[in-house]
C-alpha cells in the first residue's frame, strides 16, 4: 500500500496514521478518507455535501462530519484556518486542498502517487463502513425513504410518541427541564405548561403521559392529553434513584430502573393499588431500559456479573424470567419496534450504531451510523407509522485547568479523564476518538496515542510517584482489565482480567503494588496486587475510595466509620479525618491524598468547591470553586501552587432524528 507526503507529514491512508520524525498521530478512517478525497481533488472547491455523497452515498450524514473532520485535519497537520497552506475554507461554498502532495518515490510522478493513495483511503473507507464481521449476525443496511431532523439547542434527555402522531420530549434549560410537544406533521414545536422542573423521564401511552420528576427524591405523575394545562396528578414518590420508566399497555404497571448500591436494577410498582411496594426483578448484575411489549412481558437489558449482555423478558403472570444471549454491549437505549423486533442503540465489533434486533432467530440490522463521539439520550416508536425517532447528544469536552496551570485541550471524545505529569509537561487522558477507547498524551501542543488495547472503556488512570507508569483499568470483550503502561518504554508491561466489581485506586509508594477496591457481598475491601508476580492481599476490610502510602503505613477511606484512616505496618489505626455529617462527594474521582494532605471536592448550593485539609495544622482551606458542568478530574501542587485539572462540556447540542423503514 502507498504513502505520500504532506509536507513534513507522512500520510499512510492503510494504516489511518500521519507521522513526523518523533511524532505520530491516529486518524480515524472518516477523517482519513476526507482528507484523501480533498487531495485527490486538488485545487477544486467541495461542499460538504459532495463530500459526504462521493464517500458514502447510502448513507445519512451530517454536513458537520466534514466540519469537525477539516478541524482534525487542520491541527494534526498543523494548519491554521486564517492562514491556510493545506486546506482553505471558501465561505458558503466549502473547502479547496491548496497544499502540495510530495513523492516517496521519485519514479512516481505526484498525480499517480495522489491518485493511488486516495484510491486506497476511498477503498479503506468502504470497506469500514459496510463490511463488518458477521459472525453468524446479519448487518445488511436497512434503506430509509424519509428523514427529519430538527436542530434543538440544549440536551434532549428523553421523547416519547403519542397517539396523535406527537413527540413529546424534555429540553435541559438553564438547568431546569421543560417539557415540548413536536407536531410531525406541522414541525412545531409547543412547550408545555408544567410546574415541574427536574424532569427525568417521560413515556405516552394512548390516554395518559407519565413524567419522572426526581430532586431530593422521585415522583412519577400522571398527565391527561386532552388538557395542555399545569394539570400533572402525582401517582407515586419513591425514595430511589430512579433513572427511567415504562408503563404496560393496560396502564396497570410502572417498570422502573432503579439505581442502588452503584447498580441499576428494575423493579414493577402496581399503577391501580394504593401504597403498593416495590417489587424488583432477580437480577445477577446490572438491569437497564425496561420496555413493555404487550401487558404481560417486559423485556430489558440485563450485563451478568461476568459482563456479558442479555435481553431479558420478565412474564408478568408466571413470574419467570427468560434470557438470550446479545452480541452487542454498551447499550444505551432499547424501545419495542413490533412483534419480535426491537431498536437498539449499542456496539457490536466496534461500531456504534442504531440497530434493529430481531429476536427470533437472532439478527442485528443497521438503521443509522452514530459516531462514536455521540451519545443517544432517546428511543421512541411510532407504532402506527413504524416511525424511528432518536435523540443524539452533542456535548464537545475539553480538559481545562486552574490554578498553578492554564490549559485548554480540545479533542473529539465522550471521556477525557486528564491526568497532568508535571516533569515531563504533559497530560495523559483517555479517548473514545476512534471508535474504541485508548490512553492519549498531549505534549507540546502534540497528541499522540499511546496504546493500541481496542478497549470498549477505560474507568480510571493513575499515574506513580515518578510518573514513569500508569495504571488504567478498562472494559474489552466483556472483561475487565487493570493494566499498567511504561512511559519509558513505550509499551504496556502488566495486563490482568480483574473481578468486574474491582477499582483501581492508586499505585503504592514503590510502584510495585496497586491498590485496588473489590467488592465483597454489600462492602468493598482494599486490596494490595502485586505488579511482577500478580499476588494479591487484603489490606482492609470495608474500605477503599482514596489509598496512598509511604513507609511507614498507609492511607485509606473507611466506609465502616466513614473516615479517612492511616494504618502503620505494626497494625495501629488512626482516625485523620471524619466525614460523616460533611456535604463531601465521596468516590474515587472528587479526592485525591498527598503527604501534607488532601484534596476533596463538596457541593454548595449547586457549586462545587475544592479545598485541601492539611494534616498538620488540621485546617481546611477552600481553593476553587467551579461550575456543575466541569468535572474535576485530577488535583496537584506546583511550587506549593495548587491547580485543578477538569472536564468540561459546554455548547451541548441535540437533535431528534426521525426515519422511516422501508420493508
Amino acid at each position: 500500500m502507498r504513502t505520500f507526503y504532506i509536507a513534513d507529514f507522512k500520510v499512510e491512508p492503510e494504516k489511518n496514521k500521519v507521522s513526523l520524525p518523533k511524532a505520530e498521530f491516529r486518524l480515524e478512517p472518516r477523517v482519513m478518507s476526507i482528507l484523501c478525497y480533498l487531495v485527490e481533488h486538488q485545487g477544486e472547491v467541495l461542499s460538504k455535501e459532495q463530500i459526504l455523497a462521493a464517500l458514502w452515498p447510502n448513507q445519512s450524514l451530517e454536513p458537520e462530519l466534514v466540519t469537525k473532520a477539516v478541524f482534525e485535519i487542520r491541527k494534526v497537520l498543523n494548519d491554521n484556518p486564517k492562514t491556510p497552506r493545506l486546506i482553505e475554507t471558501i465561505p458558503r461554498k466549502g473547502y479547496v486542498f491548496i497544499g502540495k502532495i510530495n513523492l516517496q518515490k521519485p519514479k512516481l510522478s505526484t498525480a499517480n502517487i495522489s491518485l493511488i493513495s486516495i484510491f486506497v483511503c476511498i477503498v479503506a473507507a468502504f470497506f469500514y463502513t459496510n463490511n463488518t464481521q458477521r459472525n453468524g449476525i446479519d448487518l445488511s443496511n436497512i434503506p430509509t425513504k424519509k428523514i427529519i431532523r430538527h436542530s434543538v439547542d440544549g440536551e434532549i434527555s428523553s421523547i416519547s410518541v403519542n397517539n396523535n402522531n406527537q413527540l413529546l420530549f424534555t429540553q435541559k434549560e438553564n438547568s431546569s427541564s421543560s417539557l415540548y410537544l413536536h407536531n410531525n406533521t406541522t414541525l412545531k414545536n409547543t412547550k408545555l405548561e408544567t410546574s415541574l422542573t427536574e424532569i427525568r423521564d417521560i413515556f405516552s401511552t394512548n390516554e395518559s403521559d407519565y413524567i419522572l420528576n426526581c430532586n431530593d427524591a422521585c415522583s412519577i405523575f400522571k398527565r391527561d392529553k386532552d388538557n395542555d394545562n399545569d394539570n400533572d396528578t402525582p401517582i407515586l414518590k419513591i425514595n430511589e434513584r430512579i433513572i427511567k420508566l415504562n408503563v404496560s399497555p393496560n396502564e396497570k404497571w410502572l417498570a422502573l430502573q432503579i439505581t442502588k448500591h452503584n447498580r441499576h436494577n428494575i423493579a414493577l410498582v402496581s399503577i391501580e393499588e394504593k401504597d403498593a411496594k416495590i417489587f424488583y426483578l432477580p437480577h445477577d448484575g446490572s438491569e437497564q431500559h425496561p420496555v413493555f411489549a404487550n401487558d404481560n412481558s417486559l423485556y430489558y437489558i440485563s450485563q451478568t456479573s461476568d459482563r456479558k449482555t442479555h435481553l431479558a423478558n420478565f412474564n408478568l403472570d408466571t413470574r419467570q424470567t427468560t434470557t438470550k444471549p446479545l452480541p452487542i454491549d454498551r447499550v444505551s437505549g432499547l424501545s419495542f419496534y413490533t412483534d419480535s423486533k426491537y431498536v437498539i442503540t449499542g456496539r457490536y465489533n466496534g461500531q456504534y450504531a442504531l440497530w434493529l434486533l430481531t429476536i427470533d432467530p437472532l439478527s442485528l440490522s443497521v438503521i443509522a451510523n452514530i459516531d462514536p463521539q455521540q451519545k443517544v439520550t432517546g428511543i421512541a416508536v411510532d407504532h402506527k407509522t413504524k416511525t424511528i425517532h432518536y435523540a443524539i447528544q452533542n456535548r464537545p469536552i475539553t480538559i481545562q485547568s486552574k490554578g498553578a496551570l492554564s490549559t485548554k485541550i480540545e479533542h473529539p471524545s465522550i471521556n477525557l479523564d486528564g491526568k497532568y505529569l508535571s516533569e515531563r509537561k504533559a497530560f495523559i487522558f483517555n479517548s473514545n476518538r476512534s471508535g474504541s477507547y485508548e490512553l492519549w498524551l498531549e505534549s507540546h501542543d502534540q497528541q499522540s496515542k499511546l496504546t493500541e488495547i481496542n478497549a470498549s472503556y477505560i474507568h480510571t488512570i493513575k499515574v506513580d510517584n515518578s510518573q514513569s507508569l500508569i495504571a488504567l483499568s478498562y472494559t474489552k470483550d466483556k472483561a475487565k482489565h487493570i493494566a499498567v503502561y511504561s512511559l519509558l518504554n513505550n509499551t504496556i508491561i502488566f495486563d490482568v482480567t480483574t473481578e468486574n466489581d474491582s477499582y483501581l485506586l492508586n499505585f503504592d509508594h514503590t510502584s510495585t503494588n496497586l491498590y485496588i477496591s473489590q467488592r465483597a457481598a454489600e462492602n468493598y475491601d482494599l486490596l494490595s496486587l502485586n505488579i511482577k508476580n500478580q499476588t494479591v492481599s487484603k489490606i482492609a476490610l470495608n474500605a477503599g475510595i482514596a489509598t496512598m502510602s509511604d513507609v511507614n503505613g498507609i492511607y485509606y477511606y473507611s466506609f465502616s466509620n466513614q473516615a479517612l484512616q492511616y494504618q502503620t505496618n505494626l497494625g495501629a489505626t488512626n482516625t485523620l479525618f471524619d466525614f460523616e455529617n460533611k456535604a463531601l462527594q465521596i468516590r474515587a474521582s472528587s479526592i485525591k491524598l498527598t503527604k501534607e494532605g488532601f484534596f476533596y471536592l463538596s457541593k454548595i448550593n449547586k457549586q462545587q468547591v475544592i479545598s485541601f485539609y492539611d494534616f498538620n495544622s488540621k485546617i481546611t482551606k477552600p481553593l476553587f470553586m467551579i461550575k456543575p458542568n466541569q468535572f474535576v478530574t485530577d488535583f496537584g501542587f506546583i511550587n506549593s501552587l495548587p491547580y485543578i485539572i477538569f472536564d468540561e462540556d459546554a455548547d451541548v447540542t441535540s437533535q431528534i432524528i426521525s426515519l422511516e423503514l422501508v420493508h
